[in-house]
């Protein structure tokens, strides 16, 4: 292999490839980038076996061939050489990495072993990649970190109405449903992807600017953009009956800025004990946030908020109130109350898409 390429572009391909790289003890190939130079065309592979992804680009072409490198070593490589083009080749074991007054060799790695890319066949549907990124880190956050039940530990990507994507993800603590418009997608069947895959498609979309095609088999999803294809196994099994345990009827509607939450938080939070939690009581004239610890001591916060409903008083973790926040886009947020010991709902006073639910603590 020889070919000569512009530096900044190869490096923005190492930058969005490399990062799916894992270190693996046992299958060294897996911390490595393949380089394919065929018709042409570089292709750049890594895969961690749970996601893989290749971002391609047309160099100036000397020879064809194969190449398998560690890549936080080629990235580091590249990031500290200021050359506009740079020259790679292949001599013996090593890839010369080369521009003018520079000249670096990598030991390789025998790229027979290099796992290969699943491809899904068929036509692609045509996704908005911002807001697909949107609908997974709104919901993304709440899954579990468990591997016990991996359906838990994924975000659900499904259809509940024509022209959307509803995107929920749930630690049977907690759970955030965001739904976002797109027109060009139709889903037979729900999408359960892991949930450190999901991120991994987010990013590529946050980093890319064009729309990808959504491919889906039955073990597999796939965005495929201009010159960047990255494809995510799926989890088998069902996503739970989330809508089963949405409250029906509420009891209480507290309505207060999100601001004040926050601020209220923030100062709530120095005073937690070890089970994080806080205490929300709500009645027709202010919504009251408190902790307490044992070794710290106590603070309480008053907020403005309307009540409709009865006054009542519950416990929950802190940090399952606080997380949310940051996704809801609304000034004002409503807290929806289905009574002692039942979850209770936030949503965004005007903003219909997000729904975020949490189960009280029983202390």
């Amino acid at each position: 292999m020889h070919i000569t390429l512009d530096r900044q572009t190869f490096l923005e391909h190492l930058e969005l490839v490399g990062k799916v790289s894992t270190k693996h003890v046992t299958l060294p190939i897996l911390q490595c980038v393949l380089l394919t130079v065929a018709d042409d065309v570089l292709t750049i592979t890594a895969t961690n076996l749970e996601i893989g992804i290749e971002a391609t680009m047309e160099p100036k072409v000397t020879a064809p061939g194969v190449v398998a490198v560690p890549s936080n070593t080629l990235l580091a490589t590249v990031q500290f050489m200021t050359h506009k083009e740079i020259t790679l080749r292949v001599d013996g074991t090593v890839l010369v990495v080369e521009g003018t007054g520079s000249k670096t060799d990598i030991k390789t790695i025998p790229f027979d072993e290099f796992p290969t890319i699943p491809r899904i066949s068929g036509t692609g549907q045509v996704s908005n990649r911002s807001l697909f990124s949107l609908g997974i880190k709104t919901a993304g956050f709440a899954a579990s970190l468990s591997s016990i039940k991996p359906e838990l530990g994924s975000v659900c990507v499904l259809q509940k109405k024509e022209h959307t994507l509803t995107f929920v993800a749930t630690d049977s603590f907690r759970l955030m449903e965001k739904t976002v418009p797109q027109k060009g997608v139709a889903l037979t069947d729900p999408l359960l992807i892991p949930q450190k895959n999901a991120f991994e498609l987010a990013r590529v979309c946050d980093a890319l600017t064009s729309d990808p095609e959504l491919r889906v088999n039955e073990n597999q999803c796939s965005l495929t953009f201009k010159h960047v294809y990255i494809t995510s196994r799926l989890v088998g099994g069902s996503f739970p009956d989330y809508q089963s345990i949405i409250p029906k009827e509420y009891c209480t509607h507290t309505t207060l800025l999100k601001n004040d939450l926050m601020h209220a938080f923030k100062k709530t939070n120095i005073f937690l004990n070890k089970f994080l939690q806080v205490g929300v009581a709500v009645d027709n004239k202010a919504c009251t946030i408190a902790a307490m610890s044992g070794e710290l001591g106590t603070t309480t916060e008053v907020i403005q908020a309307t009540t409709e409903g009865e006054a009542l008083s519950l416990n929950f973790n802190q940090r399952y109130l606080a997380e949310p926040l940051s996704y809801v886009t609304d000034e004002s947020i409503v807290l929806h109350f289905a009574g002692i010991g039942r979850p209770m709902v936030m949503e965004g006073v005007h903003d219909s898409t997000l729904r975020y639910l949490v189960m009280p603590m029983n202390k």
